[in-house]
């Protein structure tokens, strides 16, 4: 008797109704589980991305601006070049700074300008 009484309790809260609210439950947590844990994740992805596009293009902006102007130093051309990289990526000056800077430094045309310091 005890037995039909579990059973019987088991089978009125799995009703259509109890199933649709645990469904319910299930979809707000797995929307939460998606938002904390899988969408951050994908933004690294893209950023990264992004990160690496730009400076793909600021190694080609400053080897250009080098070529262009063999004579002169990198700090003369830096600005144009800057410029020229937020005109192609559309992203703001600090952030093209630093890629049109990183550039020059990965090319070697910096590392005498640090060691001199």
């Amino acid at each position: 008797m005890f037995e039909a009484s579990v059973f019987n309790s088991i089978g009125g809260f799995l009703s259509d109704k109890g199933l649709e609210a645990l469904g319910a439950l299930l979809m707000v947590y797995l929307g939460i589980f998606i938002k904390r844990e899988i969408v951050p994740l994908l933004q690294a992805r893209r950023n990264r991305e992004v990160a690496e596009y730009i400076l793909v293009i600021a190694d080609d902006v400053t080897d250009y601006f080098r070529l262009k102007f063999p004579s002169a130093h990198w700090s003369v051309w830096l600005d144009r070049a800057v410029d020229r990289i937020i005109e192609i990526t559309g992203v703001g000056r600090d952030v093209a700074d630093r890629a049109a800077k990183a550039a020059v430094v990965r090319r070697g045309e910096g590392t005498a300008k640090a060691a001199a310091k």
